[in-house]
């Protein structure tokens, strides 16, 4: 079975679109020795988005010889190939693992690369805890991980390892390697169902918020999986899912995820707007002082505003000053590039003022992924997340709590909202909502926030579902 968490954040990847050492180190996160005994298990999935295939998955679960003892190991690949004008964007995810016999990790390999931005995370078990090293813009950081936490990717050879039988449920403590945190994953095994003649078993799967089901042979065996809307897993060949004839535009893409609703004011001039939010059950946007959010029967009502409409809910803003393998506001070079750009300032509001605008007036707005704050500093180019993502490390190293949210917001050429990514900023007791991609302070109105940085992987819950109506617009 091709783990479905694999899969997992091979979407999350999709959703992003939408971290020096000395030698010694280096040896201690080196690929460990082993020996082959057996392949138990390879799988070939094809990807589509609507009715195009756009890319693949290969699994390979094989059972090895470590240390003199038995153990498995586990390696995957996916690639997507998306059109960006007339320029191919492929986004190529790589996975090793090493497990033991008790299903512990004792090794792991991650790297992604999506255009021409990398990254990379190598794991290695050290006594109770998972070590980890990114790599990301030429650079490395650690962090250590305490407890029995394993791979996303292993979860699923797990449950097959353990047997495909009725009522089985299992939970994990697993490293999400695209979203690079630590999440709880449930897994349970529902009632079969008779197709082709086979028995077919429900992977009814829990990732935080995110809710995705599989749908298996008693081997072990995919038979599809229908995943976060719009795209669909399909099993076949070597031959067949190797090759990518169709092709996909990110523009096709982000008009799927697009919600047509029109402003006909100049958002820039607008202070506050009542929204009216439906088409979600099972999540509630995030309610902040400058966004109130309250529910009344089937609907939401949101209302955004330039100024706070309450008091901001006692928070700890100090989590927003830490450095992180994606904001890196730790790096000398980050340090070095917010201390000039702020100068002459005297206060934390114009530090941020002049932070936001060199990053609009610095940084190319294109539709290139970036893995850290970092690489966005060394190129120079991005989309938004990138954008948010050096705004936050800039920030943070000048002592100004920062966080990235996603959401959407209104787009005058597009004549509609679509998902955006922007920063709150701690000042004078409140979040500020503020936007370099576009060069604003405080963010206009139009923006309604849907995650917090903590899961922005909760996006895809609102993706090709979330439909909006405008009730009242303040000027």
């Amino acid at each position: 079975m091709k783990s479905p968490e694999k899969r997992v954040f091979f979407f999350f990847s999709l959703i992003i679109f939408f971290l020096s050492c000395n030698k010694g180190e280096i040896y201690a996160f080196k690929k460990p020795d082993f020996q082959i005994k057996k392949v138990i298990k390879d799988e070939y999935l094809g990807l589509f988005f609507t009715d195009k295939k756009i890319g693949y998955f290969q699994g390979t679960a094989s059972d090895i010889l470590f240390n003199e003892k038995s153990a498995y190991f586990l390696s995957g690949t996916g690639v997507i190939r998306l059109d960006l004008g007339q320029e191919k964007i492929y986004t190529v995810l790589k996975e090793e693992i090493i497990l033991n016999e008790s299903y512990r990790p004792i090794y792991f390999h991650y790297s992604q690369k999506i255009g021409e931005s990398q990254m990379e995370i190598k794991g290695i078990r050290k006594g109770e805890n998972l070590l980890l090293r990114t790599y990301s813009a030429g650079k490395y950081t650690e962090e250590r991980l305490d407890g029995d936490i394993i791979p996303l990717s292993s979860a699923g050879f797990i449950v097959w390892k353990e047997g495909i039988s009725e009522g089985k449920k299992y939970s994990f403590k697993v490293y999400v390697e695209a979203m690079q945190k630590v999440e709880t994953l449930k897994v349970e095994i529902g009632q079969p169902r008779m197709e082709d003649g086979q028995k077919v078993y429900p992977l009814n799967q829990s990732l935080g918020n995110i809710q995705i089901t599989s749908y298996v042979y008693g081997n072990g065996d995919t038979y599809k999986e229908e995943s976060l809307q719009g795209f669909t897993l399909k099993k076949m060949s070597k031959e067949t899912a190797l090759k990518l004839d169709d092709s996909t535009s990110v523009y096709d893409i982000l008009a799927y995820a697009s919600i047509p609703v029109t402003i006909n004011e100049n958002p820039d001039i607008i202070k506050e707007i009542v929204f009216e939010i439906s088409g979600i059950e099972k999540v509630l946007p995030p309610q902040s002082a400058y966004q109130v959010v309250k529910r009344e029967g089937n609907r939401i009502i949101v209302k955004t505003s330039v100024n706070p409409l309450t008091e901001q809910k006692k928070i700890n803003p100090e989590k927003y000053l830490k450095a992180t393998p994606k904001i890196q506001s730790n790096d000398k070079e980050i340090a070095e590039t917010a201390r000039k750009i702020v100068a002459d300032a005297k206060t934390d509001e114009e530090k941020v003022k002049k932070v936001l605008e060199w990053v609009n007036k610095n940084i190319k707005k294109s539709l290139k992924d970036r893995a850290s704050a970092l690489e966005v500093l060394k190129t120079k180019e991005g989309e938004c997340e990138a954008h948010s993502m050096l705004t936050a490390g800039l920030l943070r190293s000048l002592g100004i709590p920062a966080k990235i949210v996603g959401g959407i917001t209104y787009s005058e050429e597009n004549k509609g909202f679509l998902y955006h990514a922007w920063n709150e900023v701690y000042l004078n007791g409140y979040f500020v909502p503020v936007d370099s991609t576009f060069g604003e302070y405080p963010a206009n109105p139009t923006h309604i926030k849907l995650t917090e940085e903590e899961n922005t992987e909760d996006i895809s819950l609102y993706l090709g579902k979330l439909k909006l109506k405008i009730i009242e617009i303040k000027k």
